[in-house]
Formats: C-alpha cells, sequence, structure tokens
C-alpha cells in the first residue's frame, strides 16, 4: 500500500439528546486521509472507480461521497467535452492530472494533484492514457 494519501467523506456528528421539542443532531460532512490502494495502471475503469469517484462520484457527475465537503464542488467529468465545443481535449485533460490547469480544488489539501501520485504507483504514462480514454467513454452527446 503506497504512503500516497486519498481523501474519503467521512461524517462528524455531536450527540445531542434526544428530548421532546429539541432537534436532532445536524451531520456535517468532513474530509478523511486514508492511503491509496495500488490500482491496475491498465485498467482506467477501475482506477477512476477508486482515485475519482470518491469525488466525482462513481457517474462521474460531481456526486460522490466527497463532494459534500468540497468547495469548489467537483466538476461533471461527463460533460468535459461539453464545456470545450464538443470536442474532449486529452491536452486539457492530461494538464488537469498533472496539475498544470486545475481549479481551486485540485491540488489543495482537499483533493491531490494526481500526476506525483501516479508517478509514485509507476507507470504513470500508462495510468494517464487509460484514466482519459475510460473519461472519454464516459462523456454526454
Amino acid at each position: 500500500m503506497s504512503r500516497i494519501r486519498l481523501l474519503v467523506l467521512v461524517t462528524v456528528s455531536s450527540a445531542v439528546p434526544l428530548v421532546p421539542g429539541v432537534l436532532s443532531a445536524q451531520t456535517k460532512p468532513a474530509i478523511k486521509e486514508v492511503p491509496a490502494n495500488y490500482v491496475s495502471p491498465t485498467d482506467g475503469r477501475a482506477m477512476f472507480q477508486s482515485y475519482c469517484a470518491p469525488c466525482h462520484g462513481t457517474s462521474a457527475k460531481g456526486d460522490g461521497p466527497a463532494a459534500a465537503a468540497l468547495t469548489p464542488k467537483p466538476a461533471n467529468l461527463t460533460e468535459f467535452a461539453k464545456r470545450r465545443g464538443g470536442k474532449f481535449s486529452a491536452r486539457d485533460f492530461e494538464d488537469k492530472i498533472q496539475g498544470m490547469a486545475m481549479s481551486p480544488a485540485h491540488g489543495s489539501s482537499a483533493m491531490p494533484v494526481w500526476g506525483p501520485v501516479f508517478r509514485q504507483l509507476g507507470n504513470e504514462p500508462i495510468r494517464i492514457a487509460n484514466l482519459r480514454t475510460y473519461v472519454e467513454t464516459l462523456q454526454v452527446k
């Protein structure tokens, strides 16, 4: 298991006695770091599910379990091409993964820049290419 840390959502609630007329405790989302699991660099879908889905969601629409705790909210990756005139830009995607064209959420303490993570896990170019290919399949028409 790598020393690289991934972020996952955990919930924290304060204990409030259940007394008539008192509202129950509200749950506040928080982020917790966990060790990154090794996922095969040849499996773009598995990498997405392990590394991206906690924030972007399994459907890639920006609705992952950690999304509620992030500001700004994660992007809807199914519209990556749509936001670029209908064309999927491999360069833009790779720049985001490498941290060269990051939104404020990427590269902050809330979400890692993936280039260094993939370098440490090994086979960085293969990882990026297969992740990009998988995300391309998710694009809305």
